[in-house]
């Protein structure tokens, strides 16, 4: 076998192993969040049985999948509802994030209930945690993609 077509095949072989490691990284946080983001519904749903419809809260937590790959958000969202021809539909305002891995919440929660901004708090401690990881995969991926090009390059 011809010596550089052996070469390429272990680059190849190694690229294919270092991109499944961070799939199933990426993958394994996502559970993560997904088992966070259930858990936080749960609870939010525990506690507005407790209260009247005036202490029932209003923040919202979903994951979204980004198109770049291996990559994932974890967003808060204000719930409104918007009477249209005498129904109530549900809308969200979805909050910004801001610099950092954490949601700037304070002025958020300061109008909202205070079982659920302790329950927000809780939770985005885990999220910022999260996002972290994500985010560093993510230069891990943008660092890796950029080597594999280069080292293409240099074999060209």
């Amino acid at each position: 076998m011809n010596p550089i077509t052996e070469s390429n095949d272990r680059m190849a072989y190694a690229d294919e192993r270092v991109i499944e490691w961070l799939a199933a990284n990426v993958e394994g946080l996502h559970g993560q969040a997904r088992m966070l983001v259930d858990d936080y519904w749960r609870r939010v749903s525990q506690e507005r049985k407790k209260y009247p419809a005036s202490q029932r809260g209003r923040l919202g937590v979903r994951i979204r999948r980004r198109e770049s790959a291996y990559s994932f958000t974890i967003e808060w969202f204000l719930i409104a509802s918007l009477s249209i021809d005498g129904q109530n539909k549900p809308v969200t305002q979805y909050l910004k994030k801001g610099k950092g891995y954490r949601y700037p919440l304070q002025q958020v929660l300061k109008k909202e209930p205070d079982w659920e901004a302790a329950l927000v708090e809780e939770f985005e401690n885990e999220f910022a945690d999260l996002r972290k990881q994500v985010d560093l995969l993510g230069k891990f991926r943008d660092a890796f993609h950029r080597c594999r090009r280069g080292l293409r390059e240099g074999l060209d």
